[in-house]
């Protein structure tokens, strides 16, 4: 199966540590099927190394793993490269078949057989990879790299002694986002009006943040994990030298329907320019059903929040006395669920309150002893 033509695409070739002795004849080649853009010599800090090769890969790769050893953890060369005539094709990859650019895949074949085999060389196959390999290792994306680049001479190689973006925190969150917006696909689930001029909005003190993919999403961030229970999915990361939390919600996790949780990420919106949150109507929802389901008392402030937002989803008889009895909130809720096909879904993080009596239904067994030590913590407490 083969798509159309399309436009020029930046891509990027890396020659990690073990394959650069062949690096000039692989230059050469490269140089007939592709014009190169930048050359860059990038040298990693020793003590940061594994942590930069786990956060550009996305999975553990511990100090002394087989991947350092294979590929060596020096100085290593990257290739940034434009193809005016790309094609995508279907190719057989470590992850299956995919549709693939074939310059770039068949070339960076042609050059791990050059150099034993292996996987001393990465390319690109995509304008996504893109944009997420030269984000974390430039801290620019391939349309504003191209903005930026000034005529490049062959012989020139850049050295960098850099790490991967916010391995010493971030500038701002700003920065984080722009970082977030070219690796994955997330969404601020609320509580976001105060940014991104303000990290933490009253009352509710972290970020609530929804991606596709955990394990990509903490290790981008550079995230620490705050609680040592595997459920607990709070995350503290260094911007600007303040320690800011992130509750890290995903797809799969239950906090919501995992229909619901696609659907969010997928008609997300971009606000200020600067980060994604969900359109109006995911919010409104989303919103309530948080409000009722995963806390013990409503706030007033997402009611308010709620009552606001009534009419552009299409609510407009309620006003504001009415709409915070419980009672016609579950109605409304309700509904939803029903003309999305969506389930309540007890949420695996057991930190999350779950509100069964709302709903009319049973709680894991997890989740019953999880509730009644604290019970028994609080009584313990209000005793002494």
């Amino acid at each position: 199966m083969m798509k159309n033509q399309i436009s020029s695409e930046i891509h990027l070739f890396i020659l990690w540590e073990n394959a650069r002795y062949k690096e000039w004849q692989i230059i050469e080649d490269i140089k007939n099927n592709f014009k190169i853009l930048g050359l860059y010599e990038i040298n990693w800090s020793k003590e940061k190394f594994s942590e930069n090769l786990s956060r550009f890969y996305g999975r553990k790769l511990p100090v002394g793993s087989n991947k350092e050893k294979h590929c060596g953890v020096g100085p290593f060369l990257l290739i940034v490269v434009e193809d005016y005539s790309p094609k995508y094709m279907q190719r057989k990859t470590s992850k299956g078949v995919e549709i693939v650019n074939i310059k770039t895949f068949d070339s960076k074949s042609k050059y791990r057989e050059w150099t034993g085999g292996g996987h001393k060389i990465h390319c690109t196959n995509s304008k996504k990879e893109t944009d997420h390999d030269l984000t974390l290792l430039l801290g620019v994306n391939s349309c504003d790299y191209k903005k930026s680049k000034k005529d490049f001479s062959s012989k020139e190689v850049i050295k960098l002694n850099s790490d991967i973006v916010g391995s010493k925190g971030w500038k701002n969150i700003r920065e984080l986002f722009y970082v977030l917006n070219n690796t994955i696909e997330y969404v601020v689930l609320r509580n976001f009006e105060c940014l991104p001029d303000q990290y933490n909005m009253e009352n509710h003190g972290d970020i609530d943040i929804l991606s596709n993919n955990l394990i990509d999403m903490i290790w981008i961030m550079n995230g620490e994990k705050v609680f040592r229970p595997k459920y607990r999915v709070q995350y503290k990361v260094n911007i600007g030298g303040e320690v800011v939390l992130f509750d890290c919600r995903y797809v799969g996790d239950n906090y919501y329907d995992i229909n619901w949780e696609k659907n969010i990420l997928n008609n997300r919106v971009i606000v200020e320019d600067t980060f994604y949150a969900p359109n109006t109507y995911e919010y409104y929802y989303s919103l309530l059903y948080h409000a009722i389901i995963h806390k013990r008392k409503v706030p007033s402030d997402y009611i308010f929040q709620l009552w606001k937002m009534c009419e552009k989803v299409g609510i407009n008889e309620l006003d504001i006395k009415d709409f915070s009895e419980i009672k016609n909130m579950k109605n409304q809720l309700e509904l939803f669920m029903e003309s999305k096909g969506y389930n309540y879904t007890e949420p695996i993080d057991l930190s999350v309150f779950f509100n069964k009596n709302i709903i009319g239904t049973k709680i894991s067994l997890n989740r019953w002893i999880n509730e009644n030590i604290f019970k028994r913590i609080n009584s313990l407490i209000n005793k002494v």
